[in-house]
């Protein structure tokens, strides 16, 4: 895979990544109807994004049945990929029901806050080591989403004190 291949995809992921959460939050900021209701269903939201996702699963079974050959994971039981489904469409919903209820920056940042987690748990359960490179970068993360949470904090206290 070529260098130029990879920074592609890096950006094309980081782009649709960032199309995601502000199409959702136009969505969420659209006034429906005369009664001035915005759009507040984060289940469907989460809904459609599932049935995206169960489209790349269609096509991956088709690629599997007609490319054989190329198979070679093995035979597993697609039950077990339920568990982390569960977990995903679980956590996804709650991630929608926070974007109604917050500014889209501050929801992608606490979103970036899933990495420390996820370095916690590699560090209890799997016994990685994390380096000292891997603390900095963890410490950084763990100081922008507090920095951004208390920025977002004072300026809705202010804000209500002002109204």
């Amino acid at each position: 895979m070529s260098k130029w291949y990879l920074y592609s995809l890096m950006a094309l992921m980081l782009f649709f990544g960032t199309c995601n959460t502000v199409l959702m939050k136009m969505q969420d900021d659209t006034v429906v109807g005369s009664a001035g209701q915005k759009f507040n269903h984060p289940y469907f939201q989460c809904a459609v994004m599932f049935v995206g996702e169960f489209a790349c699963l269609v096509m991956y079974g088709a690629k599997r049945m007609m490319y054989p050959q190329m198979q070679g994971h093995g035979s597993f039981n697609p039950l077990w990929v339920a568990i982390p489904a569960g977990f995903d469409i679980c956590g996804s919903t709650m991630m929608f029901i926070a974007l109604t209820m917050c500014a889209a920056s501050v929801y992608q940042m606490m979103r970036g806050f899933i990495v420390v987690i996820t370095a916690f748990m590699a560090l209890m359960f799997l016994g990685r080591k994390q380096f000292a490179h891997h603390w900095i970068s963890l410490f950084t993360i763990v100081l922008g989403v507090a920095v951004v949470g208390w920025v977002n904090i004072m300026a809705s206290s202010s804000a209500d004190s002002a109204a």
